[in-house]
């Protein structure tokens, strides 16, 4: 009978969690119905300064921000783009498995989101910057503050590097750990063609040092939606999963339950007839 009642208390557990698994789940598809649609406009935007940025960087040819190959790398920044909140499956262990396995020790963390924090610090590893107000509603004055603060420890000599680790949104139920570096700026050998479209006056290194702070938020702007994006769609998969075993649990339970239910009655039953058999005998 003690098992009847432990079981009774597994099945009605199980049912419990899977309440609060699917709430879960509803909230994150209804973020992630919200965020969706911001998304799309935000890789257009990011794409379209991208381009031009990249035309710039193309006509450049001496600027702090360009990559010198005869500087080694000596020293990064890594900016890691984690959640506020758990339950996201492996969305936040991915980003930090990636940062780990290219981290050195000199380097140190800028880390977006409680969940970095408190990860960063658990492995003694040193947060030079940390930034925890980050949800679905982040804004490009925010993007804006933080590529401020990146601007200045680089352009002061005090990083040499600086990578972006975030969560690239391809669709729904998948999503992947993505490295960018955002500086030095690398620039690609292309052949020149007397079609360009672009003309810079007074010159395109100035322009490039004067539009670098538009490329810098648009490009945290980008990555930390993409983030948010693949955070809810990380979540919304993960609690529906756990609904869904929850669901499996308790039917496997439900049938072990009535299982012993059954032979505890057949017990009962073969008792009470061997005892009157015992009687009229």
């Amino acid at each position: 009978m003690a098992n009847l009642s432990n079981l009774k208390t597994q099945i009605s557990n199980t049912q419990d969690i899977g309440k609060i698994t699917n709430a879960m789940q509803l909230v994150a598809s209804a973020k992630l119905r919200r965020i969706g649609k911001k998304v799309t406009e935000t890789q257009e935007y990011v794409s379209e300064v991208y381009a031009i940025f990249n035309e710039i960087i193309k006509h450049s040819s001496e600027s702090i921000y360009l990559k010198n190959s005869a500087n080694d790398i000596k020293k990064t920044l890594w900016v890691v783009v984690n959640s506020n909140l758990g339950l996201c499956g492996g969305y936040n262990a991915n980003v930090n498995k990636l940062v780990i396995s290219n981290f050195k020790k000199e380097d140190q963390i800028y880390a977006i989101g409680s969940k970095a924090v408190s990860a960063y610090n658990s492995k003694k590893i040193k947060i030079k910057n940390e930034c925890t107000d980050v949800d679905i509603d982040f804004s490009p004055a925010q993007a804006k503050q933080i590529g401020n603060e990146l601007l200045s420890y680089y352009s002061s000599g005090e990083f040499n590097e600086i990578q972006i680790v975030y969560t690239k949104f391809i669709n729904n139920v998948t999503f992947e750990p993505t490295k960018l570096r955002v500086f030095p700026i690398i620039k690609e050998e292309t052949q020149e063609t007397s079609s360009s479209y672009y003309s810079f006056e007074p010159s395109a290194e100035e322009v490039l040092n004067n539009a670098v702070t538009l490329y810098l938020s648009t490009i945290i702007f980008g990555t930390i939606v993409e983030s948010q994006v693949s955070e809810q769609a990380s979540r919304r998969l993960a609690m529906e999963n756990a609904t869904n075993n929850g669901k499996e649990l308790e039917y496997n339970l439900s049938i072990q339950y009535n299982r012993e239910r059954q032979a505890s009655i057949t017990q009962e039953i073969s008792e009470i007839v061997s005892g009157a058999n015992a009687l009229m005998g």
